[in-house]
């Protein structure tokens, strides 16, 4: 190994699942282990919950772009700026490939990460960001609504105006 490389562990990757074009991209923190045995984000019951949402809003899960920021099973204090560093490349060029008209971030990590700044997801959520000129969504993640259901109707509100901004781009 080179000097001055830090190594990380080996582990399954779990790429984006979605069309390039996507009006709108879903970014979680990292997989949780359903992924891992289909490959694909956002499955299992944190997937079941994203498919609510999405539906919620008139969208099918097929038309979004969903990944995460971490790229493989990873949560707490194994999420070290080392690694989320590493990843942020990769999501940016995401980003850029898809060419989303809107961002949605679940939960603190990705909106902090996105957005550069240390506020909790309970300042910046429920109001539009942006990056690069594209609009973002701050929300609660997926898998704390079914840790917290009493936050779903915040996440309702939140993906209300995103739908209300798609309305007004078609």
């Amino acid at each position: 190994m080179t000097e001055g490389r830090k190594a990380f562990p080996k582990r399954t990757l779990i790429l984006g699942e979605g069309p390039v074009g996507a009006r709108v991209l879903l970014v979680g923190e990292s997989p949780g282990p359903p992924d891992a045995l289909s490959g694909l984000p956002f499955q299992g019951p944190v997937g079941d919950m994203m498919n609510r949402i999405i539906t919620g809003i008139g969208l099918k899960r097929e038309e979004c772009y969903l990944t995460n920021v971490v790229k493989y099973i990873s949560q707490g204090k194994n999420l070290t700026p080392d690694i989320i560093e590493f990843f942020l490349p990769f999501l940016n060029r995401e980003i850029i490939a898809v060419g989303p008209e809107i961002i949605v971030t679940l939960g603190a990590m990705p909106a902090q990460v996105l957005l550069g700044t240390v506020e909790p997801i309970s300042r910046v959520r429920g109001e539009f960001h942006e990056l690069h000129g594209i609009p973002v969504m701050p929300t609660f993640n997926p898998a704390y609504l079914l840790r917290d259901p009493s936050r779903k109707r915040e996440v309702w509100e939140d993906m209300k105006k995103v739908r209300e901004y798609l309305s007004r781009e078609l």
